[in-house]
Order: structure tokens, then sequence, then C-alpha cells
């Protein structure tokens, strides 16, 4: 048997040639995009000072319909994604220094960019795991509620015996409602660095 320093080297290769495949969609959407295109949810808009909160009963559902999300992300499932994001949904990844990495328009497109995703990681075996916390909601009218969270990114490799940080960021959320089903209708994903290059999911 290796080393284990030497498997570890060899993980963390795999792990970097799972980021490069998942980067490709997000990369190649950017292309079309002016260079350095600014992030529409500038991560430097702070949070309002005197947030409304929304009713209990809408307060669970929003709170809900985030934790569909980040399990539908971590179970690698497209059929858990159904009902939770408008048909108009507008989402976008930025870096920390206010880049656009990639966006997408419509549910059809933020489908396509996570079946990716999904198709990357069933292929490499590599399981990660999204936690959400510190969630602050802010009702801005009786069918209207922004959101604002923290989310730390896992990845367990096979092949390795602990997860390896893949990002942490802020996950900044609009949701609808519709009836009386809440919808996700904007989502922005900042992560913390500066630098990140369309990386993180």
């Amino acid at each position: 048997m290796l080393p284990k320093s030497v498997r570890l080297l060899a993980c963390r290769a795999k792990l970097t040639a799972c980021a490069v495949g998942l980067g490709i969609f997000a990369t190649a959407a950017a292309a079309q995009q002016p260079d350095k295109a600014a992030c529409e949810n500038d991560p430097t808009i702070t949070w309002p000072l005197n947030a409304n909160d929304p009713p209990p009963a809408d307060e669970i559902a929003i709170r809900k319909l985030l934790t569909r999300y980040n399990w539908a992300l971590d179970d690698h499932s497209a059929l858990q994604l159904e009902n939770l994001f408008a048909d108009k949904i507008f989402y976008e990844l930025c870096n920390a220094a206010g880049d656009q990495l990639m966006t997408a328009s419509d549910s059809g497109k933020l489908k396509s960019y996570l079946g990716i995703y999904f198709d990357v990681f069933d292929k490499s075996g590599t399981q990660p795991r999204h936690i959400e916390s510190n969630t602050l909601l802010n009702m801005v009218d009786a069918n209207t509620v922004q959101g604002k969270s923290t989310v730390v990114v896992t990845l367990q490799h096979s092949d390795i015996e602990t997860p390896v940080l893949d990002y942490t960021g802020e996950l900044r959320t609009v949701f609808k409602k519709d009836g009386n089903i809440w919808q996700f209708t904007e989502i922005t994903l900042i992560t913390d660095g500066p630098r990140l290059q369309a990386r993180a999911r």
C-alpha cells in the first residue's frame, strides 16, 4: 500500500480534476458574457437593519424550501428540484471580488447547469455536503421574501477517510409565493474566495 501522504496527493489530484470538469459549464457560460461582468447582487450590499420577519407558516415553508434545495444538491437528484424554482428564476455564481462567473436566466437553464454538476459527481464517486446556516429572512411584501444564508460545502472522495473543504460562501435568495406555494425566484451564490475561477456549485 502507498504511504498515506502519497495517497492523499493522488486524491487531491482527483478532486482537482473533478472541479475542473464542473467548471467547464460555468466557464463556457461566462465566456458568453463581457470579461469580468459585475455580480448583479453585489457582495458589498448589506442586509436591512430592520428586517421584517415573515409569518411563522411562511418562514417554515421557506426554510423547508432551502433544505430541499440543499438535499437535491447532495443527492444529485434532478427529480428533487421539481417545483423548487419559478419559471423565470435568475441564478448567478459570483466570487468575493464581485465578479460574475456564470448565470442562468430560467429554470430550464439552471436545471441543465445542475444536471452537469450531478453527472460529474455520480461518475467520480465524490459525495458533496451542503451545510446551510445562519439564515436571515426579510419580508418585502405578502408574497416576497429575501433570504441570506451562510453555506459550507465539503467533498467526500471515495479514496480518503475524511471530507475536504470545497468552499464557503453566502447564499442570497428571493422567494415568491404563487397561490400557497413558495418558490425560489433569485439565487446568488457568492463564494468567500475573491479569485475563485468558476469552480463552486
